[in-house]
């Protein structure tokens, strides 16, 4: 969500425990910096799966939830798809 560092972020799952019965696995976290992590739990954010990627869905001012595509900034994924 933010152009910080890796070693400066959290893990962050996006698929919640109480939701999914208890399941963390690693390959539903993200890295967020504090600042965005916190802004995901006490805003009532989700991050969401959209394909192979991943979305930001915030309510606006109203409540609707409004989508907006998150970039990967994996190195790896970019030498795959530069590959495909």
């Amino acid at each position: 969500m933010c152009d910080r560092p890796p070693s400066w972020c959290e893990a962050h799952h996006i698929d919640h425990w109480d939701e999914h019965r208890g399941r963390t696995d690693i390959d539903s976290g993200v890295l967020l910096c504090r600042f965005c992590h916190l802004n995901v739990h006490n805003r009532g954010w989700r991050i969401r799966r959209d394909g192979g990627g991943y979305v930001l869905e915030r309510p606006d001012d109203g409540g609707v939830p409004r989508r907006t595509p998150l970039p990967s900034r994996s190195p790896a994924r970019a030498r795959l798809v530069a590959t495909a």
